[in-house]
This record gives structure tokens, C-alpha cells and sequence, in this order.
């Protein structure tokens, strides 16, 4: 079959979508279909909104992993975030998928034609991509299956609020089929009135040789932390929202109580945004001595990472479901993670993990504070972690799921065997049982 799949940015991007994306375009691909991605040339997500940040080195068209990927250019215009909030109070649904506030500009997004079979459309809140997708699967006379992972939070939270707009809930009612997470995703999209029997829940995967068996005194080593040392890990967007300030504040306060020369390393990994670098440069000198920042890791370096830390902690509000938590139990580590969406469904309290409200500082620094203090407690969530992603936590059955509704859709019910068609990666059961959402 001829798909395309419409994402706000793919590899060598990182984050939760892109990397779903990936997965599953990389198993359609070893499926032999043929499948074109349609993305933004953007770096970062700022780039959307600001011509200052950056863009990809990449070119417009490229093969990667055996799929076609286009790479259509961002596009900016004076007081372009002003223009889209109003734009966002129009009355008119199509235009508040495009032009809503955080959409990025790309006029060439809607020009891309050809005959598709099956259209896939993935990431709210940047729905401009989802429209695209919707009008090309109109035009083609093709099903659109939607995955938007929405970040819920709770409810009355801005960023709830982001992720459950009248336009948004348009384009959910619009799709062939809804991909989700979590059952509280299931749940909120039936609420708005999707059939469940349109509703999919595939759970989540990782890559289980891109984050073991790395080498922690490597990564120790190259940032100068003692073997003996505790060390907290965060692999993230550094940001408010992923709960970045929260856990640098956090800490702060912890090695307030502590010897100079015996502090709480924290080791922050991934893209900053401006939030938190303007956070970052208020931060007291102290700090210094403790924090790290490496930026994006790479395949090794992850994998370093995972081996050299002690507790990961992600206490975010912006998460559907958190792949990053399956990737720290695949090296029984013990993890701290915000009670907000869907993580409450990943993270079990006590036991694979502990959950602190969003935003408390002081129950994030106690819970922080007893996983050092009580090796016993973290080797054993580490170890119920680790056996939780050993009972499943595969792309393959996520893809699976998807490619058996895909198969229904398009009246293609072809069981293909992913080993057997080249698909990466181990074999093993899924993160979240993959079924119906009945």
C-alpha cells in the first residue's frame, strides 16, 4: 500500500511522537509498503514560532530508514503568535487548524498530492499537520487514522486545555480511527462523542538495544561524578512543563542539607527551552558543582546514562504516557513521575515508582530524598520495573494493533509476521496490552 504519514517533525528529532513515528514507519516499511513522510524542516519546536531557533540541516526530500521523507520549510511572519491567538477565536474549524496559536507556517504542507491508501496523521496540538492529513485522505478517498497523544494533565489545567479544543475534537470525530495510549485517553475521546468501536488503544514501546547495556563509568567519568556519588537522571525537553525547574529546585533544597563535598548529582539530558534557560540563568552558583547538562544524547550516551544514574525522575505534565519510564526500568531503575495524565497509568505508586503532585517541590525533594537514602525501596521498584518491561513493552505489538486496523480499513487484512518482514528491533509483549478500548 501507498501511505503517508503527516508528523510535526521525524528523526533525527527527538521526542515521544518522533519516536513512535518512527517505529512504526520503519515496520510499515519492512512490511513493504511504500510510505511517505510529511514533516516540518524544524529542530526544535520553537522553531514554529521562532525564526531564532533552529532549523534541521536536512534536505527537502531524503530517504531514511526506506521511507520517502519530505521536509516542508517553516515559514515566519511578524507578530505571528498575536495573529494566531486571534485566529484561534474564529469561528470556523479548518482555520483554527491551521492558523491557531503554536501552528507553524507551512503553506506547502497542503500542496502535497498523489494517490494514498491509508493516511496516518500523528501529534496534537499542531493540528495543521492533522488537517493536511485529513484533506489529503478526503481527496484520496483513503481512511485517516489520527494518533493526537493527548497531554491531559487534569482537568482545567492549561495545558489540558491545549489538547481538547473544539477544533481538535473536529478532526478526532473526522478519523477513520483514533490511536491511543492510555485508557484514560480511550476515555476522554469517547467522552466527546468517537465511537468507541473507532477507538484503538496500542500502548507504547521502546527499543531495548538503544538504552542497555551501555557503560556508566563512562559517563561518569566524562562529567566528573564519583562512582560513590548519587545521581539523579532526567531525559526530557528541559522545561516547566516536563517538570525540569520543579526538579532542579528540588534538589537545590536537598543538597541545602547536605556537605559540600558530598551534594545530589542531577543530570539534565535533552533540548532546553527558553523557559528554563531563563530559569537556569537565576539559578545560585552552588549549583554549579552539581548540576549537569549534557544536552541531546546520542544512541551510546543514552544508553551511559541509563546505566550510570540512580533514580530517574520525569515529573511532568505534558506526557501521554512517557516512554522514557519503560526505558529506565529496562535498566531497573526506580522512577519518580508527576500524578498527571496518562503517566498514572504507566507509573504504579509503590511500585515500580513513586508519583508527587505536579508542581510540589517538597514532596518531589522527599521522594528523591528516600530513594537515596533507602537503596532497598529502589532496588526493589527498580527490579518490579524491569519486570514489568520484560512481560512486554514492544514496538512490534504496538504496531501490530495499528496494522491490524489499518488491514480492516482498507479491506488489506494481511497478517505479515514482523520478524519475518526485516522489523527492528527485539520481540517481546507491549507496554499496554493492545486492544480495542471497548
Amino acid at each position: 500500500m501507498r501511505i503517508a504519514w503527516y508528523t510535526h517533525r521525524y528523526f533525527p528529532c527527538i521526542g515521544g511522537a518522533e519516536t513512535y513515528g518512527r517505529a512504526m514507519v520503519r515496520r510499515l516499511v519492512a512490511g513493504g509498503h511504500e510510505v511517505e513522510v510529511l514533516t516540518s524542516d524544524a529542530k526544535d519546536l520553537w522553531y514554529f514560532n521562532d525564526p531564532r531557533r533552529a532549523r534541521l540541516d536536512e534536505p527537502a526530500e531524503s530517504r531514511v530508514d526506506g521511507a520517502l521523507v519530505r521536509r516542508f520549510p517553516v515559514r515566519h511572519l511578524p507578530f505571528q503568535r498575536y495573529a494566531g491567538k486571534l485566529l484561534g477565536y474564529v469561528p470556523h474549524w479548518p482555520t483554527q487548524c491551521r492558523y491557531s496559536s503554536y501552528m507553524p507556517i507551512i503553506p506547502e504542507l497542503e500542496r502535497a498530492r498523489g494517490r494514498t491508501d491509508a493516511v496516518f496523521a500523528v501529534g496534537f496540538p499542531f493540528t495543521n499537520f492533522s488537517y493536511a492529513a485529513w484533506k489529503r485522505a478526503k481527496g484520496s478517498g483513503a481512511p485517516l487514522i489520527l494518533t493526537p497523544f493527548l497531554h491531559l494533565a487534569t482537568p482545567g489545567d492549561p495545558v489540558n486545555r491545549h489538547y481538547t479544543r473544539p477544533h481538535q475534537v473536529r478532526l478526532l470525530k473526522e478519523a477513520d480511527a483514533v490511536v491511543v495510549v492510555t485508557g484514560l485517553e480511550a476515555d476522554a475521546v469517547a467522552s466527546w462523542g468517537i465511537p468507541r468501536a473507532r477507538i484503538v488503544q496500542a500502548g507504547m514501546g521502546f527499543e531495548r538495544g538503544e538504552v542497555c547495556g551501555g557503560l556508566g563509568a563512562r559517563f561518569r567519568e566524562a562529567n566528573r561524578i564519583s562512582p560513590d556519588r548519587p545521581l539523579i537522571g532526567h531525559l526530557a525537553t528541559l522545561d516547566p512543563n516536563k517538570g525540569t525547574n520543579d526538579l532542579v529546585r528540588s534538589v537545590l533544597a536537598l543538597n541545602e542539607s547536605r556537605p559540600a563535598d558530598d551534594p545530589i548529582y542531577l543530570a539534565l539530558a535533552g533540548v532546553s527551552s527558553p523557559h528554563f534557560e531563563r530559569f537556569a540563568e537565576g539559578l545560585p552558583a552552588s549549583t554549579r558543582r552539581w548540576l549537569i547538562r549534557t544536552g541531546p544524547l546520542s544512541a551510546e550516551e543514552k544508553a551511559d546514562f541509563f546505566d550510570a544514574i540512580d533514580v530517574f525522575a520525569m515529573p511532568s505534565r505534558t506526557d501521554s504516557f512517557g516512554i522514557v519510564f519503560l526505558e529506565a526500568w529496562a535498566n531497573a531503575k526506580p522512577v519518580v513521575a508527576a500524578a498527571a495524565g496518562g503517566v498514572v497509568e504507566v507509573v504504579e505508586h509503590d511500585k515500580t515508582g513513586f508519583l508527587v503532585p505536579f508542581g510540589d517541590v517538597e514532596k518531589l525533594a522527599t521522594a528523591i530524598d528516600w530513594l537515596i537514602n533507602e537503596p532497598e525501596t529502589a532496588r526493589r521498584l527498580g527490579e518490579a520495573g524491569r519486570d514489568r518491561v520484560a512481560r512486554g513493552a514492544s514496538w512490534d505489538d504496538c504496531f501490530e494493533t495499528i496494522r491490524d486496523r489499518l488491514g480492516a480499513l482498507t479491506g488489506a487484512n494481511r497478517r505479515v509476521d514482523s520478524a519475518s518482514s526485516g522489523s527492528p528491533g527485539p520481540r517481546a509483549g507491549s507496554a499496554t496490552s493492545p486492544r480495542p478500548a471497548a
